[in-house]
């Protein structure tokens, strides 16, 4: 071989070695895959493999539908125990983090390496195959009913739906205890409120119940000359003002706030109590896995937790947390899984409307 030869040789290893050094740690693996060798590890070891390969990645992008007054407070507070991961934070509506990741995806261009969604897009990003299993191992203090089975999301806080009633038009005894008792005359003509948009919640009960049990149930229902609003915030307020008397699918943290603020209203769990998961992932090919290992983690952590709780005023995922309204952590949920929103949930919204007879 020529020393010319010899010389460009060298030169390209100086070249490709250079470029490993900074490659990603899942250069030719998922994310996951480049997590999964610390699964077996101590917490104590795996946390400090975790920040090493954290602290090499320096970065952590974050896309979320959690609003902006309360995401980045949520993203500096753990910015401060990690001073080393610099945060691109994108916030948008569900239709746009799945419009994004997905257009990404095909794209080739991996940016995000977190997602925080509802479970409908979390669902559908699942079945695109851009979300992969991580195993935190803050997930054995968390509501089992909010960690999934395989592991490709964690519910890292909830909104428990509750009834709520104007208390100025119903009063103590005729507040509803149950499911049935939404069928009595007295919620007849306009003092009952749906929301268009409830399909999700026929879904739940489709689970539940059964589809049978489910259907029949809402049909009755139907025959209360019920008032529809789009928008739970927006019956919340109604409810206030007492144009409407009863509303059974509100956000009770919601409710909790309105009353705080001297509102009539007061709010009953009817069981099943649904709850409305707000859930993150990894995604599949994540640039910065341990950045996002640590990030779920942390946000699954008493200090994450603390803050769902107590400064946002939603519902910890974390067991035996508090949280600013402590009532609305005592009911067991049924959470709306992503894994409701498969491809039957047209059909069963659909049927939603057609029950209603909502165009």
């Amino acid at each position: 071989m020529s020393r010319k030869l010899k010389q460009i040789c060298r030169l390209l290893t100086l070249i490709v070695v250079g470029l490993a050094n900074h490659l990603p740690v899942t250069f030719g693996q998922t994310a996951g895959e480049a997590l999964k060798s610390l699964n077996e590890l101590p917490n104590p070891e795996r946390r400090l493999k975790l920040v090493e390969g954290a602290k090499k990645e320096g970065r952590l992008v974050f896309y979320g539908t959690l609003g902006v007054d309360a995401s980045s407070p949520f993203l500096d507070l753990f910015r401060k125990s990690h001073p080393y991961i610099s945060i691109d934070h994108y916030r948008t509506n569900e239709g746009g983090i799945y419009n994004r990741v997905l257009t990404e995806g095909k794209a080739g261009k991996h940016s995000v390496d977190v997602i925080e969604s509802a479970s409908l897009t979390a669902n559908s990003l699942i079945d695109r195959g851009l979300v992969d299993a991580y195993h935190s191992p803050e997930s054995v203090a968390i509501r089992k009913e909010f960690v999934d089975p395989n592991r490709l999301w964690h519910g890292y806080s909830y909104l428990p739906v509750a009834l709520g009633y104007n208390r100025n038009h119903v009063k103590d005894n005729e507040r509803p205890k149950s499911y049935d008792d939404l069928l009595l005359p007295l919620w007849k003509g306009g003092r009952l409120s749906l929301d268009t948009e409830d399909g999700d919640i026929f879904r739940t009960f489709v689970d539940t119940w059964g589809e049978a049990r489910a259907v029949e149930y809402f049909r009755r229902l139907a025959k209360q000359e019920i008032q529809f609003r789009n928008g739970h915030t927006l019956q919340a307020q109604l409810v206030a003002a007492g144009e409407i008397a009863v509303a059974p699918w509100l956000y009770s943290h919601r409710l909790m706030m309105l009353a705080e603020k001297g509102a009539p209203v007061g709010l009953v769990f009817l069981d099943p109590v649904v709850s409305v998961p707000k859930i993150l992932m990894l995604a599949k090919r994540a640039p910065h896995p341990f950045a996002a290992a640590l990030f779920i983690d942390w946000a699954l952590s008493s200090e994450g937790q603390n803050f769902v709780g107590m400064v946002i005023a939603r519902s910890p995922a974390r067991t035996n947390q508090p949280q600013k309204y402590m009532k609305l952590g005592e009911p067991k949920t049924v959470p709306m899984r992503p894994e409701l929103f498969g491809s039957d949930f047209d059909r069963y919204n659909k049927l939603y409307r057609e029950i209603f007879g909502l165009r």
